[in-house]
């Protein structure tokens, strides 16, 4: 139960935040995911609907 709990904490989090950031042109959106195998990263243009850029500590 616990589990569900933090899950569902974690998606009204992100909607709280992601209603006041966005990603332009100038000044893309950074994405950061924190998971147990890594760290995962992404820089984002939210006007044109891409990833710019990723990496992660898994990557080669």
């Amino acid at each position: 139960m616990a589990k569900k709990n933090r899950t569902i904490a974690r998606e009204r989090r992100h909607a709280r935040v992601r209603r006041s950031v966005i990603g332009t042109p100038d000044r893309p959106r950074l994405n950061v995911f924190k998971s147990i195998t890594g760290i995962y990263a992404q820089v984002i243009d939210d006007v044109d609907g891409n990833t710019v850029v990723s990496a992660s500590t898994v990557d080669k």
